[in-house]
């Protein structure tokens, strides 16, 4: 049988090959995004973990894809007599209730309780009896799979049915997600991609900070920085939202933005390249998303969590936070305020754990200014100024770039006075390379070094 080594490595990459395979649609997008097929096979979405069933020599082992096991008796006694042959097979491990809608949550509050009801639907397989079946069709899968647990009690195959039309996968979202409470489809194009339908989730947030840049006119609003708040006056980033605005609310919402800023001591980067600025947590936001998510192809996903006092952001630690899957910025939540009943870990938790792993900013020196320059330029009395700064962060932790370089571009006779750009690397070389390129791009005929 393969190694332990490689077993984990085949699961990891399982794992990150087939999360990019999957294309999320929201329940009312069917008719629009789903690709027009011959033919499509659905299945009803479990809300559990991602399982792998791995038979060797020495038994039978339950895995999650970084190789740590579930600790559960009796489907391993179930396997034991359903498999008689070696190999791996791919499985969705959840919480099982009758006629209640699948979570994630249950099945880690429920594993270990030994009245609770855990099952596993099987719908895939790397290897069995020695012959790899990666790269097989889906039928021949299919056919492996529903031989092989037949005869399961709470180990079964993934039962699918066959329809012709994209009107069809809307009839059976509406019956088994909007009328059985299920947690979405799994949709399988015939010879195509593969679509996990869902309903279109909704959720309150606290903003905590802006960008600009929109169209790459930095007097338009970017994205919104968002939260929850986790502590009184303590915050757990959770993501940027730039979709969902109007022009006219670009442009308007800026004022009430720019009266609340704050200072920060952390810099946390926009999709415009320059870091967010803060404001005071005042105001809630209403955000829709395809899906959530907490891991990553490989890793749990970690933000920052900061506190708020005296008008400034100041990083506290890294801890476990989530993704949105296609953010949109859906308005203003006035009748909502900045507490933790209202914009809380419930946000999250009522539809994916968070989890317990907490990762705590690495002990580190101060950061420490590696390079800088600082360049001028006269034209008609106006005055502009470019800095250029290479800083390195001193920090040993996975969490922090080991290099920062940092531009600040001012030009009074811009619309947008100030810009800023940032751009991180974990090699010196590297960060120096960008230093001297982008400042062989910007200074040209009459800028003056004034300071090295």
């Amino acid at each position: 049988m393969i190694g332990q080594d490689n077993i984990k490595q085949i699961l990891k990459s399982y794992k990150s090959n087939q999360a990019s395979k999957y294309i999320p649609v929201r329940g009312d997008e069917i008719l629009t995004k789903v690709f027009e097929c011959e033919k499509y096979n659905i299945s009803t979405k479990y809300d559990g973990h991602l399982c792998f069933i791995v038979k060797d020599e020495k038994g039978i082992y339950l895995l999650n894809f970084n190789g740590k096991p579930f600790e559960r008796e009796n489907l391993i006694k179930e396997l034991d007599a359903l498999l008689d042959k070696e190999g791996i097979l791919v499985g969705e491990i959840f919480n099982y209730k009758e006629k209640e809608r699948t979570r994630s949550f249950d099945l880690v509050k429920n594993l270990k309780n030994k009245d609770s009801s855990i099952k596993i639907v099987v719908f895939d397989v790397i290897n069995y009896d020695g012959n790899s079946f990666e790269k097989s069709l889906w039928v021949e899968k299919k056919e492996l799979i529903d031989k092989l647990f037949s005869k399961g009690e709470n180990v079964f195959s993934l039962n699918e049915i066959e329809v012709n039309s994209r009107r069809d996968i809307q009839s059976e979202f509406e019956e088994r997600v909007n009328n059985h409470n299920q947690e979405g489809l799994v949709v399988k194009g015939f010879n195509g991609p593969i679509f996990k339908i869902k309903p279109k989730l909704t959720f309150d947030f606290v903003v905590l900070g802006y960008s600009l840049g929109y169209s790459d006119n930095f007097s338009l609003l970017k994205e919104l920085l968002f939260g929850i708040m986790i502590e009184n006056d303590e915050f757990l980033i959770v993501g940027k939202v730039g979709g969902g605005f109007t022009i006219d609310q670009r442009t308007s919402l800026l004022d009430n933005l720019k009266n609340i800023k704050v200072e920060s001591n952390l810099i946390e980067p926009s999709g415009s390249r320059t870091p967010f600025t803060f404001i005071k947590p005042e105001l809630v936001i209403e955000i829709e998303s395809v899906d959530i998510i907490n891991y990553t192809s490989d890793q749990i996903i970690k933000k920052s969590v900061v506190s708020f006092d005296k008008n400034k952001y100041t990083k506290a630690k890294n801890k476990p936070s989530v993704s949105l899957i296609s953010p949109v910025f859906k308005g203003f939540r006035d009748d909502k305020k900045v507490e933790i009943d209202q914009v809380g870990l419930v946000q999250i938790t009522r539809i994916i754990e968070l989890k317990n792993e907490i990762v705590e900013t690495s002990n580190k020196h101060n950061s420490k200014i590696i390079k800088k320059e600082i360049y001028s330029k006269e034209i008609k009395d106006l005055k502009m100024v470019k800095k250029y700064f290479i800083w390195g962060t001193n920090s040993s932790s996975d969490d922090y770039p080991k290099f920062v370089f940092y531009k600040i571009d001012y030009s009074p006779s811009r619309g947008d006075k100030l810009r800023r750009e940032i751009k991180v690397s974990n090699s010196q070389t590297q960060i120096k390379k960008i230093f001297s390129d982008q400042i062989k791009t910007d200074i040209k005929k009459g800028w003056k070094l004034i300071k090295n």
